[in-house]
């Protein structure tokens, strides 16, 4: 928004008034504006689930703060995938969450795409081959042998972040002037 403004008593007043009706939008601007990028940002989310899509739903809130408001993505599970395997003891199973494995994949392909060990390469529970290099054999419940390199993630979280971090700037241009 440009205001001109001269040193008379009627400008200044006119400048105070487009002022004082921006400030009366302001709220308003600053939703849409949020609204617009975590919009943008689950478009690329929903596109980044990968086999996962029909598990993960994606929504957003936003939120008044003092200075304005706030938007928070959200990834929520639609339930967990139970998975089965044959071995010498027996049939193993547990529960699989596709929220995580969407974002940080599993096995030896599979990278966090930041330094961190509470998802990724290595932590499915009972691992005994993530890193190896050959990948792993193993048996579905009727005895069949599968080959595996694990799930390479397809990070639909961090590429809704890039997506809004990218459009900021673009996003602020369009909703405030």
């Amino acid at each position: 928004m440009k205001i001109d403004i001269s040193l008379t008593e009627k400008s200044i007043q006119d400048a105070i008034d487009k002022l004082e009706r921006y400030k009366d939008r302001l709220q308003d601007k600053c939703i849409a504006f949020v609204g617009e990028l975590a919009s943008n940002g689950i478009a690329v989310a929903r596109a980044n689930t990968g086999n996962f899509g029909h598990y993960i739903t994606f929504s957003y809130e936003i939120k008044d703060t003092t200075d304005g408001c706030t938007a928070i993505v959200l990834a929520t599970e639609t339930g967990r995938i139970q998975s089965t395997w044959q071995t010498a003891d027996g049939l193993k199973t547990v529960d699989v969450s596709p929220l995580l494995m969407a974002e940080y994949g599993s096995g030896w392909k599979a990278k966090p795409h930041f330094n961190d060990t509470r998802g990724g390469q290595g932590t499915f529970p009972g691992q005994t081959h993530a890193f190896d290099s050959e990948g792993w054999y193993w048996r579905d419940e009727s005895g069949e042998l599968h080959h595996s390199y694990g799930i390479t993630p397809t990070m639909p979280m961090y590429r809704a972040f890039l997506k809004m971090e990218n459009e900021i700037m673009k996003t602020a241009r369009k909703n405030f002037s």
